[in-house]
């Protein structure tokens, strides 16, 4: 008889088995939840990684259960909508009705997902005679039903109406006299009364920015004393975003279309404004082509920012002599919030951030933004979290988190350095699920015709597999070129990223069964297709980071002034993470099998190859395409 030794244990070996048909006991989904049960017992941090099909949020839910208590509240913090939906809709629920606990779950959301009763009554007061064809009148319709004012509720689009009376940061918070009717406000009050609080990372972190600039008067999520964040190799990134300073063409026109609407309103300061800000974003355009770059404000840029500020200042304060109320004195402390980040994104001179321009479109409209961007982030995440009083214990998981079992990389973006680790393989058994297609006479990929050079080797695979594949690229120029050459010549049905929503492409997808999916980055990961549908991944490309995007820059640079190895101690281990999620995509569940083609011939002719076939599961690799159809077919008798 085996001996139990803890309480998780006993749950997954005893009682789930006793309580659910057909429960299948993993060992790995064991060795994560006991190693969770003691980093959350005993006030230690968890950095767990756990290949696909370990059954990581139970290995997460179960023993938290045990430490909510005494008010003890938690907050799993996640990266996708459809994980907090399976959380909230699947998991809890699930374990809550077998194991007889209760959560007390509530889902956070940003403010732009709630209507602000204000900003709606103004809006309509603000209405001509003749209003555009908006969608006010069916949100009035909708705001005497709805109980939360959450915009997930409606059974129709918005759209821009929906930017003109959402709650936002020119809130005036506890002094405005709606407040008890807020359904903002509501949504906070149920958050405290939760146990487990589920949001995104860009929630969590904007909290954790606000509690630091506030010195902690002010926060969007309630306290808590334990943090789960799952799909974890997102971290850094989002911290970095939240935590950077953005300044775009839009902020402040925003801000000026509510000032227009208020009563009394100077349109000669309003029109100055606008206009500067105008001036001075289309001479940002103008620094370079290129839609990402480095800044390097000019004389002719930093005098423009000079008056942008001036006009920003003249406007609140001209506005100031007339208007005191409550929603004035929000927007103007906007107004000087966005005057003060203009300022410092000019002078420049934070050797610890990357300035740099992102331009991209937005509704048919260009958006031009400017961003100070903390390079690391791991220092403020120790500072500001992992090493705060007023945190027991944060567990950091994924599928995707350390180089061959070492999470000294992960550790260096995010901090969190004397944390419990532990690596679990999937359940999976890829030996006999997948095979790994490493054809040869392959193109150089440094090379200007690699996409075409590619495309045969491409319908070769998809005549071999009839389709059902993901085609995924990194980049939106090698996609739409491998996608102009297959036009009219291919059979199924070629799906593209761009052309449809993230969900309807994939719900596509799935119904066509022998349909194609050309797609870009963020399909590498979060996307679930288990089943027939997918039977094919061919990664193009190993996918390093562009080497001129400005943030790569500045990391090689720094990285090389301390002395290190940029290659080595940066882009290779990126890349072969993001190879891990990319052929994460095909095994979902024990009935999948198929084919992870990868095209790129530095995978074998290089001498860093290795690493990239050291990090995948262990699979049968092949050089022949005669290999895959016995392999499929035998897929199809299995499954029949």
């Amino acid at each position: 008889m085996q001996t139990i030794h803890s309480q998780v244990e006993k749950i997954f070996r005893e009682t789930l088995p006793g309580v659910i048909p057909d429960f299948e006991v993993r060992e790995q989904q064991i060795q994560m939840g006991m190693m969770v049960e003691r980093g959350l017992s005993h006030d230690q941090h968890v950095i767990a990684e756990a290949g696909t099909g370990t059954g990581k949020s139970y290995a997460y839910l179960i023993p938290l259960s045990f430490v909510l208590a005494d008010d003890a509240k938690a907050v799993v913090s996640t990266a996708t909508i459809a994980l907090q939906e399976q959380l909230l809709k699947k998991d809890i629920p699930f374990l809550e009705s077998v194991l007889g606990i209760d959560f007390h779950a509530e889902l956070a959301k940003g403010k732009g997902n709630y209507l602000c009763l204000l900003r709606f009554q103004e809006e309509m007061q603000s209405r001509g005679l003749f209003p555009e064809n908006d969608h006010m009148d069916r949100l009035q319709d909708w705001i005497g039903q709805t109980e939360t004012g959450d915009r997930a509720e409606l059974s129709f689009e918005p759209k821009d109406s929906w930017g003109r009376v959402c709650a936002d940061d020119t809130c005036p918070g506890r002094k405005c006299h709606l407040q008890d009717d807020c359904f903002f406000v509501r949504a906070r009050k149920r958050l405290h009364r939760a146990g487990v609080i589920v949001c995104n990372h860009a929630l969590f972190f904007t909290d954790l920015n606000l509690r630091d600039s506030s010195s902690g008067a002010a926060s969007l999520l309630p306290d808590y004393r334990y943090l789960i964040f799952d799909e974890a190799q997102h971290i850094e990134s989002i911290a970095r975003r939240t935590m950077s300073i953005e300044v775009s063409n839009m902020r402040l026109q925003v801000l000026l279309n509510q000032l227009r609407k208020r009563e009394g309103c100077h349109l000669d300061a309003i029109h100055k404004a606008f206009a500067i800000n105008g001036s001075f974003f289309d001479a940002v355009d103008h620094l370079e082509s290129n839609n990402k770059h480095t800044l390097f404000p000019t004389p002719e840029l930093i005098k423009l920012g000079q008056r942008l500020q001036e006009a920003v200042k003249d406007t609140a304060r001209m506005f100031a002599i007339d208007l005191v109320g409550e929603r004035e004195n929000a927007i103007f402390k906007c107004l000087d919030r966005f005057k003060q980040d203009l300022r410092e994104i000019m002078e420049a001179d934070d050797p610890e951030r990357v300035y740099w321009v992102e331009k991209s479109e937005r509704k048919k409209r260009k958006l031009i933004t400017m961003h100070a961007t903390h390079l690391n982030v791991a220092e403020n995440l120790d500072r500001l979290l992992f090493y705060n009083d007023d945190l027991s214990s944060a567990v950091l998981t994924s599928a995707t988190l350390s180089i061959g079992g070492d999470f000294s990389f992960l550790r260096e973006k995010v901090g969190c350095s004397s944390a419990l680790e532990i690596s679990v393989d999937s359940p999976f058994s890829y030996e006999d699920q997948c095979l790994l297609y490493l054809p040869q006479g392959l193109p150089d990929p440094r090379e200007p015709g690699f996409h075409k050079g590619v495309a045969p080797f491409i319908r070769d695979i998809l005549n071999r597999t009839v389709g059902r594949a993901f085609v995924l690229f990194t980049s939106y120029r090698g996609m739409n070129e491998v996608w102009n050459e297959f036009q009219g010549c291919l059979p199924w049905q070629l799906l593209r990223q761009g052309d449809l929503p993230k969900n309807k492409l994939i719900d596509q997808f799935k119904t066509d069964i022998h349909s194609v999916l050309f797609a870009t980055t963020s399909y590498w990961e979060g996307v679930d297709v288990p089943g027939e549908a997918l039977s094919c991944v061919i990664l193009v490309k190993l996918p390093f980071s562009v080497p001129d995007d400005p943030l790569t820059k500045a990391k090689i640079r720094s990285i090389e002034r301390s002395g290190g190895n940029a290659f080595y101690n940066y882009s290779l281990p990126e890349a072969v993470l993001r190879l891990r999620q990319g052929f994460g995509r095909l095994i979902r569940s024990r009935n999948d099998r198929g084919i992870v083609a990868i095209l790129d011939p530095r995978v074998r002719r290089s001498s860093y190859g290795r690493y990239f076939i050291k990090g995948l599961p262990t699979c049968r690799e092949i050089t022949s395409l005669d290999e895959i159809e016995p392999f499929l077919q035998s897929e199809q008798h299995i499954k029949s």
